[in-house]
């Protein structure tokens, strides 16, 4: 018998090719090889617009998601060492155990407050807070479609819906109202989108996506994780700068870029938050949020709201550098968040452009296949609030340089 069992075993294909075979696991393995496109350069301090790297220099940043500049900020730091005094590094449990403190009530609060929804539920990531929501919603028959250019954690939720996910073309209005024509009338539609688009920084036509949700009975379902903080007057979001929050029926975001910590929430009504605390599984059968993250984004959001002079900063530092990278040949696609992608085409190009910018003194994050179409590679920037004009002008002159070396 075990003689029989090990020649099955050794006829089967190997379940774990898929991760063992994997091209780009040799490259995120050695990020200091010649024109990767690396993902894993280690820091050594907090992320700063110019922070130090293990490597022991310091470099102009242009790769966090620390929009406002607050993660290092000496009253968010303040407030997560207060939390983790008081509570613990952990909840030990989930929220509907023992998992919740009075500061997720507070966060959840102050975050329905900020949007003007009834509710927040907090989750313990920003990928969790899209897998929270789009899992519980739309039943058989029922229909999500999404952006194909959406975050992945997006197209992974709506995959685990009980509705039927439908892409239809990135930004493309056509294509949506195209794909929502054979759908059964009686069919529930979520059309699903991206305030801002995480690797380009261009933004979703929200005012007409709104319009097209009023006429066909749709919901209309937006991932402000790299809008808020970023755009609108105060700071909420594509869909406050576009005039529809109110039209909006749920937006999730990210607590790791504005807010300067880990986690995610949804902002929706009382009755549909009620119902994801109730079934989505990243609520119902993950930890909490730990205290001290927690304590630090509550810190920030309060920040956010009293300071909306940092989004007005950094709305202008991101003109500033779409200026100084178009005056010196490097033009980035179109958008006006703080995602400013430079084109270099084949992967190739893209990591030596990468590497001479890096050794010139600016950290960015190199975009390749399948983060984008193959031959549509990116120099990925997100700008700070807190970056000086001097640091972006030297900054945007030394990646029109590399990109054009790297050509």
């Amino acid at each position: 018998m075990p003689q029989d069992r090990d020649v099955q075993v050794g006829a089967r294909r190997d379940p774990f090719a898929p991760l063992l075979e994997n091209p780009l696991a040799a490259m995120l393995r050695d990020p200091t090889s010649p024109g990767s496109a690396t993902a894993a350069v280690p820091t050594g301090g907090a992320p700063l617009p110019v922070t130090r790297y293990a490597d022991g220099r310091e470099r102009i940043n242009l790769g966090t998601g620390n929009y406002l500049g607050l993660a290092g900020d000496p009253r968010v730091v303040a407030a997560a060492a207060e939390a983790l005094r008081r509570y613990g590094t952990s909840t030990s449990g989930s929220r509907v155990l023992n998992g919740t403190t009075a500061l997720h009530l507070s966060l959840e609060e102050e975050l329905a407050d900020y949007y003007g929804t009834e509710a927040a539920v907090l989750t313990s990531s920003g990928v969790n807070a899209n897998v929270g929501l789009l899992s519980t919603i739309c039943g058989p028959g029922d229909v999500l479609l999404v952006d194909g250019h959406v975050h992945a954690s997006l197209h992974a939720a709506a995959a685990a819906s009980r509705g039927t996910a439908i892409r239809f073309r990135h930004n493309d209005l056509n294509s949506l109202v195209q794909r929502l024509k054979p759908v059964d009338p009686r069919a529930g539609v979520v059309v699903v989108v991206d305030g801002v688009y995480s690797m380009t920084g261009e933004l979703a036509p929200l005012a007409e996506l709104a319009d097209i949700c009023a006429t066909t009975g749709a919901r209309l379902v937006v991932d402000e994780a790299h809008g808020l903080g970023v755009l609108g007057k105060t700071g909420r979001g594509a869909a406050e700068a576009s005039g529809v929050l109110d039209r909006v029926d749920a937006v999730t975001i990210a607590l790791s870029k504005s807010l300067a910590s880990i986690g995610g929430a949804i902002m929706t009504s009382r009755a549909a938050a009620d119902g994801i605390r109730a079934s989505a599984m990243p609520y119902v059968f993950s930890a909490a949020n730990d205290p001290p993250s927690v304590a630090a984004a509550l810190a920030a959001l309060r920040i956010l709201r009293d300071e909306p002079e940092r989004v007005a900063q950094l709305q202008d530092n991101c003109a500033l550098l779409r200026r100084v990278l178009t005056e010196n040949g490097a033009a980035p696609i179109p958008g006006d968040g703080a995602v400013i992608a430079v084109p270099t085409g084949a992967d190739e190009v893209t990591g030596r452009a990468w590497r001479r910018a890096f050794e010139a003194g600016v950290y960015t994050n190199a975009v390749a296949y399948p983060a984008v179409p193959r031959g549509r590679g990116v120099l990925r920037l997100t700008l700070m609030a807190t970056h000086t004009a001097e640091q972006l002008r030297r900054a945007g002159e030394i990646i029109a340089r590399s990109v054009q070396a790297a050509r």
